[in-house]
């Protein structure tokens, strides 16, 4: 151990003084360099460590700013996808009103509308795009819970089994619901009455009918064009149109001045594949008297048919597309279809080829078509038809009575595709209730028999005693005249009744004959030699009334002084027809009458059920945690505002907007949205309030703290300044005393 140094008691005293100097001027040292009067816990226990408790709390809640700044940003994110949101609900808007304006049923309207609801569809889809891509952080405050309801693949499935129908979808989905879907009608096609009369009126044509059945193969739902050309005095030429299939018939004007010299009628008459038929009569002299254009134009004639295509919900409540309503007022039509639900909207994609197969409906028969579609007033059925059938009527006439132009009985016969029944036999005293049969089908009819002289086709010969005679006999004896062989089946279509021959004999060189008949028809022959040495025969031309151009012939076989006959023949023009239309002329004859039989057929129902397809999450809430402890939060519901059931309730355009009420049903929907959009809004901007508030406090909470913390560690530069400058002088004050203390030792060694 080293010996201790023995210090006088005042360089001692000095020592002690200066080191304590050093030592607090090296603590005032690091107060200067850390600004902290508290360093350690060796500084100031107490003091050190409530410092720390308030800087770790400020330092927490620095923390949580940062969180609450990021939650900040994505409602700043969500409010400014809402307020694109409502500028694209307003251009949706502003597609419903220019709908409204366009509210026509002609071709340009309806484009416009389906082409205005396309648009409609395309800014909804853009709606839902822009909520989907307004996240933040991995927080969407747009999309909702994320729940969703959708109808199960099976029930698609089994809707899309029924026959004409694919496509089955919902949307806008409200709650979980069941629609029964099923097909019904029988197909019967016709016009509608307001498009028939204009275009009676406007094309000068009469008795405008569209009848028939829809095919199961090659139906529509196609309107029916009437073009008719041909001004005045000139040939009529119509072209009558169904979707992209035409028909064009030509009436002349010789066919027309033949018809009318007879008192018959024009008739057209054209069937399609789709099932249609479409006759209407044509009457020259009233197509020209339509004013300004003389018949010159189109008429289109809306087609109706009776298909019906039904949804159901659970609770009863049903909606129909019906091919019999007009358009825009619920019309079924090709491609999809909407049923608009409180609890969704079920779609299905109607095929118009395809959809009467999965109909269900009962057996009928069609109203008559063709040109002598009059002939038949009534038809019922008998017994069950087990397919689809056309059936047509000809009749012939068995007797004709000269007396009064027209047959007694007829022999009429029922065939479908060829094949004849047995012909039965009617008259006037049974031409009600006729049953007529075919294929072991039995069928009751009232013929009008005015009409069925217009299917006969053959005409029976008439008898002689079918014909009278007159003869009236000058300047020879009557019975030197014998005509009791006259040929009653050479007469011009079988309506002459009665002939009158004069022989006027005065000089027997030099006779005049003449022969009338009671149809104005006359022949006059002069200079006629009938002493045996004129001519065997004269040939005879029949002048004026219904026989003109029939020719006779009358021949001498001897003088008719000898009392020999005088036999009468005649050639006639062929078989009876109603109207013997030129047959170069596409115009068709009235010759045919024919009906459709729809058999009864039966059809499933489906059901398209919906329920939920995905589970809400609330993995899109946004938690804010407002202080350290986490006792004081905030939760921000995520806003759905989605076009869908579960958000705005917006449903894509309906059936095109072909109907008023789809449109009207689009606007009451997109001023919810608005109201919805609006709430949403409101909800997300008073949590950015909130939270807003909260980082402002929580910023000034902090200064606080640590203000708080400062006061207790922080150190006062000024005092700590002057602290050195003392500690200094007084450290060079102890090295002086320290110095003058030593000077006494140092005096002893002056004395060596």
């Amino acid at each position: 151990m080293a010996d201790s140094i023995a210090l006088s008691s005042g360089i001692r005293s000095n020592l002690l003084l200066l080191q304590q100097t050093s030592t607090q001027l090296q603590n005032t040292q690091l107060k200067l360099a850390t600004g902290n009067k508290i360093n350690s816990a060796l500084d100031g226990p107490t003091s050190f460590f409530s410092a720390q408790s308030l800087n770790q709390r400020a330092g927490d809640l620095d923390g949580l700013k940062d969180g609450i700044g990021q939650a900040i940003s994505t409602l700043k994110a969500a409010d400014s996808g809402i307020t694109q949101i409502t500028n694209l609900i307003e251009q949706a808007q502003g597609l419903t009103t220019q709908a409204l304006s366009s509210l026509g049923n002609d071709a340009g309207s309806v484009a416009t509308r389906n082409s205005l609801a396309d648009q409609y569809n395309t800014l909804l889809r853009n709606i839902d795009s822009l909520a989907q891509d307004s996240g933040y952080a991995g927080k969407n405050l747009l999309v909702g819970s994320g729940l969703r309801l959708d109808a199960t693949a099976s029930s698609k499935a089994n809707v899309n089994a029924l026959a004409g129908i694919s496509g089955a979808s919902v949307s806008n989905v409200t709650k979980a619901d069941q629609y029964t879907i099923e097909v019904t009608g029988d197909g019967a096609i016709s016009g509608s009455t307001k498009d028939i009369a204009d275009a009676e009126e406007l094309r000068g044509i009469s008795n405008l009918n569209i009848s028939g059945f829809d095919s199961t193969k090659a139906g529509n739902f196609d309107d029916i064009s009437i073009k008719m050309s041909g001004g005045k005095g000139k040939d009529k030429v119509f072209t009558i149109t169904e979707g992209d299939k035409s028909t064009t018939l030509t009436f002349t004007q010789k066919q027309w001045q033949e018809a009318n010299a007879n008192g018959d009628v024009l008739h057209a008459a054209v069937s399609f594949n789709s099932g249609t038929k479409v006759s209407f009569d044509v009457n020259f002299e009233d197509i020209e008297d339509v004013a300004d254009t003389a018949g010159v134009g189109t008429s289109v004639i809306e087609k109706n048919v009776n298909l019906q295509v039904k949804a159901t919900n659970a609770a009863g409540e049903t909606i129909v597309r019906d091919g019999m309503n007009s358009l825009g007022q619920g019309k079924i039509s090709n491609g999809e279809n909407s049923f608009a639900f409180d609890s969704g909207t079920a779609r299905v994609t109607v095929d118009e080829r395809q959809i009467l197969q999965g109909a269900a409906y009962n057996q009928a028969v069609s109203s008559t078509y063709g040109t002598g579609a009059g002939a038949i007033n009534s038809i019922t059925t008998s017994s069950a038809v087990t397919a689809d059938s056309t059936y047509s009527i000809s009749a012939v006439g068995s007797s004709f009575n000269y007396v009064t132009n027209q047959f007694d009985t007829y022999q009429v016969t029922l065939s479908v595709d060829g094949s004849a029944g047995t012909a039965v036999a009617v008259s006037a005293a049974n031409a009600s209730n006729v049953t007529l049969s075919v294929g072991g089908l039995d069928f009751a009819t009232d013929l009008n028999l005015g009409e069925l002289t217009k299917l006969t086709t053959d005409a029976a010969a008439p008898v002689t005693a079918d014909v009278t005679a007159t003869q009236q006999v000058t300047g020879i004896s009557a019975d030197q005249i014998d005509i009791s062989s006259v040929d009653p089946t050479k007469f011009a279509d079988n309506t002459v009744t009665g002939l009158t021959y004069t022989v006027d004999a005065t000089s027997a060189d030099n006779a005049t004959v003449t022969v009338t008949d009671d149809k104005g028809g006359k022949f006059v022959k002069t200079g006629v030699d009938l002493t045996g040495a004129g001519p065997t025969s004269i040939d005879i031309t029949m002048g004026g009334g219904t026989n003109d151009g029939v020719k006779f012939s009358l021949t001498l076989n001897s003088s008719v002084s000898n009392g020999t006959a005088i036999n009468v023949t005649a050639k006639v023009k062929g078989d009876y027809t109603g109207l013997a239309y030129d047959g170069s002329s596409s115009s068709p004859k009235q010759v045919t009458a024919k009906f459709d039989v729809r058999a009864a057929h039966t059809s499933n129902d489906a059901v398209l059920e919906t329920k939920q397809a995905v589970d809400g999450t609330d993995a899109n809430n946004m938690a804010v945690q407002l202080n350290e402890t986490n006792t004081s939060n905030v939760t921000v519901v995520s806003q759905n505002v989605q076009t869908d059931g579960q958000g705005l309730k917006l449903d894509l355009a309906q059936n095109g907007w072909s109907d008023r009420s789809d449109i009207e049903n689009a606007v009451k929907q997109l001023d919810a949205a608005k109201l919805t959009l609006r709430a949403a809004s409101s909800a997300l901007s008073t949590n950015l309030n909130i939270i807003q508030t909260r980082e402002d406090y929580t910023a000034d909470f902090t200064n606080v703290l640590k203000e708080g913390a400062g006061k207790l560690t922080l150190a006062d530069q000024n005092e700590e300044g002057a602290n050195i400058l003392t500690l200094q002088t007084r450290q060079q004050l102890g090295t002086i005393s320290l110095s003058l203390a030593n000077q006494a030792q140092q005096a002893i060694l002056r004395l060596f």
